[in-house]
């Protein structure tokens, strides 16, 4: 989980899980196998930008920085809006 893009990377293909997500994290959008965000809708900025570079997205699942933990595997469908633990 990141909470600030600033300073921060991420392994090509990890899972970007963010409360929010605005311009500034574009550079870590381009390396996430998949993103899942607490905050937004089909229109907020975390799916717009994902939707243009074919990133699976979830948005606005409510609690996701505090029952995905770092590191775990994750299955994300952006098509269902689902997120499982595999």
């Amino acid at each position: 989980m990141i909470a600030d893009p600033r300073g921060q990377s991420i392994a090509a293909g990890e899972i970007l899980v963010a409360r929010h997500t605005d311009p500034g994290w574009i550079a870590l959008f381009s390396s996430a196998g998949a993103i899942v965000v607490e905050r937004g809708s089909l229109l907020s900025h975390s799916a717009i930008v994902a939707r243009e570079l074919g990133i699976p997205c979830v948005v606005g699942l409510s609690d996701a920085t505090r029952w995905i933990v770092d590191g775990e595997v994750l299955t994300v469908d952006g098509a269902s809006g689902k997120v499982a633990k595999a």
